[in-house]
């Protein structure tokens, strides 16, 4: 079992103001509902999957509109630097692209998420190369 990092409130507002400065304050409920959904995940549904976490960090900030702009931008943000912290990375693509829109206006679903951001990162390329043990 890996030990996952999480994000923190504090954490997603400075991605979001490193994302578009000046923005105003956030909805704070808002905000920390979003982050909750992720957490319920772990606590209430014993998820140890870190893209389950990061697909659910993706729906649920670009849903939220916790901020006054750039919503989906801090939510794409926000699920690369979890997946960065947690040793992946995202290959940038149209497909993320996409995939960032289709979670801010619902259309994204939970589980088919999880796997689209697994085969954009560089888990794919751990598979190749022998080098996955577990990853949830």
């Amino acid at each position: 079992m890996m030990d996952i990092q999480f994000l923190s409130t504090e954490e997603v507002i400075e991605i979001q103001r490193k994302t578009l400065p000046n923005s105003g304050e956030p909805d704070i409920n808002k905000l920390e509902g979003a982050l909750f959904r992720v957490q319920t995940l772990r606590d209430y549904e014993g998820c140890e999957d870190v893209f389950k976490f990061a697909a659910m960090y993706l729906i649920a900030i670009a849903k939220s509109h916790a901020f006054n702009d750039a919503n989906k931008r801090t939510a794409f943000q926000a699920t690369s630097i979890f997946l960065i912290l947690n040793g992946f990375e995202l290959n940038a693509s149209f497909e993320l692209v996409k995939l960032t829109i289709l979670a801010a206006i619902g259309e994204a679903d939970y589980d088919n998420t999880a796997f689209a951001l697994k085969i954009l990162s560089n888990y794919r390329n751990d598979l190749v190369e022998g080098t996955v043990t577990s990853y949830g």
